[in-house]
Parts: C-alpha cells; structure tokens; sequence
C-alpha cells in the first residue's frame, strides 16, 4: 500500500491498529480499537497511489457517504470518515468471523445455509436499491458471515460498498466508464456500457448463489477476455448439472437471475431468494455417498480428498424441437455484427478493467536477494509484524535475523543447535525454533537472552512450526509422520488427526486456525479446519517435494514451495486453480513466509528471495 504503513501498536487519527484485516483495490483495511468506545473497528485507509487525481478519491468518499445512510441489520455500519495528510480513511462496523467466500473455499455449501446467506444478502440489497444505492460489487467475499449467538441462525451482513454509486449519479462520477465491478460476477450489462440499477446486483447475486451451491463461478476463464465472453455468450449453466443431488428447480432459479435481458431477469433480490427458497423445498434427488459428503466416522478414520467439481457442462438449456428460437433468458452465439461489435467492446472493456484493478501489471515487481551472508542450506523463515526476516540457517546451526531496513544480520542467542529447521514468531515477538537433530522446540521470548525449551515429548525429526494467535505451537514431526500441538498455557501435547502422513514438512495456519500441511512424501497439501477431525487434500497438482507452505493472512492465499519442480505455486482464496508465482531462476526452494503487506519470501540454494506484493501478480 502506498501511504500509510501501519503496524500492530500504531495509532492513527486515534485508532489504535492491532492487526491487517485484508486489502483491496483501493487499499487496506486494519483491525483498530476505536479511540472514545469499548469496541473493535474495521479501519479502511484508501491507497494514495491512486488519488493523482480526484476521481478515486471522490468514489471512496462516496462509499462512506452511501453506506453511512443505509442503516441495515444486514449491513454493515459507517462509524466516521475523514482524512489525514492526504490520507483518507473510513471506520467500519468490525464483523468477526469468515465471509462466504472462505466458507465454499475447499467445497460447496449446504443448500439451507447458501439459501440462508442469499436471503439476508438480498434484504440489504433491495433495502439500498429502495435507498438510491447500487453495490455493483456483490461477491462472496464481500458477504461477511458471523456467529449470531447460540441458537439463532447465522449472521449475514453485506460490505464493501466502495464502487457503489447513487442511482441518480450512476453516469457522473466515471467520465471514463471504467469498470469497476468484480468480472467474475459482473452482470453483462457491465460490459455494454449502458446505465446500470438493482438488476445489475441480482445478476451478481444469482452467480453468488451459483457460486455456493457449486463452489464454481458460472463462468471462469483462463483471462479476462474470456470471463467477460462469458458473461455475454455463454449458455446459462445449471447448478445440478455439476452437483446432481440439487434439486433441479434450482437450474431455473439461476436461468432466471442470469438472464442477459434484464427486463426478463429476476426482478429483484428477494425475489430470487424466495425462488430459491422454494426450490430447496423441492426433495433432492436421492444420490447414496454424494459426490461433496463427508465420508461417516468408522472405526478407521480415513482422509476425505477435495474433490473438485466435474468439467462444467456447455450445452445450452433444452429447446422445443417445434422452434428455433431460444428460451427467453438463453444465450445464443452471436454471429452476425452484434458479436464482433461484443467482442471487440470486451477488448476495450478488458483493457480498462485490467487498469482499475491492476494499474502496475505491466511493470511486475522484481525479485530481490536478501542481504543475509554465509548462509549454509537455509530452511525455515519467518516474517515478524514490522518486517523483520528470520532465518534457520540449518547447516551452520544458528539463526539469523535481517531487520527491515538493515543490510547486516544479526545471530539470535540460540546455543546448542543441531540443523535447525523451522522458526516461527509468536504475535508478541518471541520466537520459536525446531532443533531437528536434538529432537527439541526451542522458545526465546521477548527481551530474554536464553531459549527454554518447551515440554513437546517423543519427537523424531520436528521439522516446520507454527505459533496461532492465541500462542497454540503446532509441529511437523517429521520422521514420526504426524502433527503434534501444545496448546497455549498447556504442558501437554496433543496429536492432530491427520491421517495418512508421509514425512509432513510445512506447516502453518490461518487467520481462522485451520492447519495447512505440506505432506512432502505424499506430494499433496493436506487442510484441517479447526475443530474438524477430516482432513482435506488441496486442489495442487503435479507437485513434486512440497516442502514449505505459507498462507496471507489478509487474503487467505495458500502458498506452497515445489521443491524438486524448483518452482512456488499459489492457491487463491475461492475456487480458482493454483497458479505460478513469478519467481525466476529456483534451484530448490524450500522455505517460504508471507508478510503483512502480502511481500513473499522463499529460501533457496544459500540465499533468501523477496518478491513484493507476489500474490497479486501471480493471478
């Protein structure tokens, strides 16, 4: 982010900064306790890269002014705005929990609970579309899910409301017409240019449902180009077509959201919902051990491998053999004038949008080589909170710190070492290490000069670690192949149920604590959310050693080091493929760590590699 660069224990305008909550295209947004009331605040800091003129600026000004009258159970609240040296800023509702979008990461949702989310999405839509309010940007990500409390049902609110416009300025504020609307979910009249209004969000609410009842989009692509093609061209996909156990009243739901002529469309959002309600009244189709549910426990637990959906189906919806004209909410190709005046629109339209959401895509980062020297077989790394990089230097037994903004490291007081493999740091600074040949877990705590050693039992080759939030320690042990736990204020361990571990090296955790483990022998990485006993293969493919694994605490990005394809891949947050992170020349990378501003660093051959902001140029 260009601007501010705020770190845990900052204050700004007040607010004093606990931790990164994400960032976007406007900027980031952080976890902040509000200066006057007992309460946790979602701070939104726009970046000033992209106020060189006014017209972004005016837009985020906007969404603070929109939301801030839209008072909404379902959505969620302005507290104040303002602005700082330049620095604009907005204080949010902070909503505790996931959003649906991490909820339908490894697998489809349950049709009552996707139904349930679609409901209380669509009163706060048609409550801003009653208001003069469009979101243009409806999206799982931007559904925030919460706990409602024991026994009521889960709490739904709506966010992001930053490329909203008024209805009766929709055409004013973009002199350019860009594009700002999330493609993937993007309505078709998004890319033809013409005046948008609440059908707009049902078309993007519709390809929501689409996305939780599948866990797909209805139309992904290799490009933009061919996501906005999509949109225009493509056949309207069927939910039970990949997820037959649906009801098929649901494939005339989505017919009817994601019709192309909006005057045929559903006419507005609580309408689909109640369509789709009805539609889950329908008995589903009875299919023994579907294709998406959990295998029951038995007296052998057994891993239940992610699976992903079949290839979806291009074939139009059915057509009476007495015509040849199509459904009235189907998409014909178009063949004559209109479809190369589409497609040569889209390219233009492409072109834009690839500027409003990636304004540095011509001119990818480089990687850089960080100033460590000596490094014999580096392994483990770690990122602290201000940016301070830590190293296992496994072959000369030490560990070595790099400051942000030094050029000379620093050996940390660890005596005795044998290989050393792993390092973490804890939110408070301490710091944890693997000793592998000495079968021990090593802590040097903050301001204290002599590690101790913490009370893990029966370790054979303790490799990658990991520390939560609330201090849990969680171990790769290697040679044992399993994953043990202290708990934090425990002084005895626990095994995880992972089954099936061949030499499990990386490990980490996200901001939910779900363990994420590369299980290096069986060349897979292995996802275990908390409180779960099923363990879940992630969709990697093709990997060869993976060794160390990551993940973005701000987008929940899963990072992986291939070691022996000398290569680092990443999975986004949602259900797109893995992609190749643009990394040149690897020999074998093994360890790897994600900064708070999304900066990447692997351990390679005897150096350590940077690449800023990595995640965002890989998609």
């Amino acid at each position: 982010m260009v601007g501010y660069t705020l770190r845990p224990g900052d204050v700004f305008v007040g607010y004093t900064i606990e931790r990164v909550l994400g960032a976007g295209g406007m900027g980031a947004v952080y976890l902040a306790k509000d200066p006057r009331l007992p309460r946790r605040t979602a701070l939104k800091l726009l970046d000033r890269n992209l106020t060189a003129g006014d017209e972004i600026r005016v837009r985020f000004e906007q969404e603070a002014d929109h939301a801030s009258r839209l008072e909404h159970p379902n959505i969620v609240a302005i507290f104040d705005r303002g602005r700082d040296s330049d620095q604009d800023w907005i204080a949010m509702q902070y909503v505790p929990g996931t959003d649906a979008s991490e909820a339908v990461r490894d697998r489809p949702m349950d049709p009552e609970r996707a139904v349930h989310i679609i409901t209380e999405t669509a009163k706060a839509l048609d409550y801003a579309h009653e208001n003069g309010v469009i979101h243009r940007d409806v999206k799982p990500a931007n559904i925030l899910l919460g706990n409602a409390g024991s026994g009521q049902p889960e709490r739904v609110v709506l966010t992001d409301f930053g490329i909203a416009k008024a209805l009766n300025d929709t055409q004013q504020l973009t002199k350019s017409g860009s594009l700002v609307a999330t493609l993937l979910y993007a309505a078709p009249e998004v890319f033809e240019g013409i005046r948008l209004d609440g059908r707009s969000d049902v078309y993007s609410l519709g390809c929501t449902l689409f996305r939780l009842l599948t866990g797909r989009v209805p139309y992904p692509g290799p490009d933009l180009l061919a996501i906005v093609r999509g949109h225009l061209e493509a056949p309207i996909p069927s939910p039970s077509a990949l997820r037959p156990e649906l009801p098929q009243e649901f494939d005339e739901v989505i017919r009817r959201a994601l019709g192309e002529n909006r005057d045929l469309r559903t006419p507005n959002c609580l309408a689909l919902a109640e369509a789709a309600r009805r539609a889950l009244a329908v008995p589903s189709v009875p299919i023994p051990e579907a294709r998406y549910s959990r295998t029951q426990p038995t007296a052998i637990r057994r891993e239940v491998p992610y699976q992903p959906p079949p290839p979806q189906q291009q074939q139009p919806p059915t057509r009476s053999p007495l015509t040849n004209s199509p459904a009235p909410n189907s998409r014909p190709r178009r063949l004559r004038i209109a479809f190369a005046g589409a497609v040569l629109a889209s390219i233009g339209l492409v072109a834009v949008v690839a500027f409003v959401f990636w304004p540095d895509s011509k001119a990818v980062p480089a990687q850089s080589v960080l100033a460590f020297s000596g490094l014999d077989y580096p392994v483990g790394l770690a990122v602290s909170s201000t940016g301070d990089v830590l190293v296992a230097d496994n072959n000369n037994n030490r560990i070595v710190k790099l400051a942000v903004g030094a050029d000379t490291q620093t050996v940390l007081p660890f005596t005795g070492l044998d290989h050393p493999t792993g390092v973490a740091i804890s939110s408070a600074g301490d710091v944890f290490v693997t000793d592998t040949k000495n079968n021990r877990v090593l802590k040097l705590a903050v301001g204290q000069s002599d590690p101790t050693e913490l009370p893990f039992t029966d370790l054979a080759g303790p490799v990658g670690l990991v520390v939560t939030a609330r201090g849990d320690v969680f171990v790769a042990d290697n040679n044992n192949d399993r994953v043990v736990a202290l708990p934090a204020g425990s002084n005895r361990q626990t095994q995880l149920p992972f089954t099936g571990l061949a030499g499990p090296t990386g490990i980490t955790a996200n901001s939910a604590g779900d363990l994420i483990v590369a299980d290096t022998d069986n060349n897979r990485v292995l996802l275990l959310r908390s409180g779960s006993t099923s363990q879940i293969t992630l969709p990697f493919t093709g990997l060869a050693s993976p060794t160390g694994v990551a993940v973005d605490i701000a987008t929940g990005d899963i990072v992986v080091t291939d070691n022996k394809n000398g290569r680092v891949v990443s999975l986004p947050r949602g259900s797109e493929p893995p992609t190749a992170v643009p990394f040149t020349d690897l020999a074998r990378p093994i360890g790897v760590a994600v900064s708070e501003l999304g900066d990447l660093f692997v351990t390679d051959s005897s150096r350590v590699l940077k690449l800023p902001d990595a995640l965002t140029n890989s998609r």
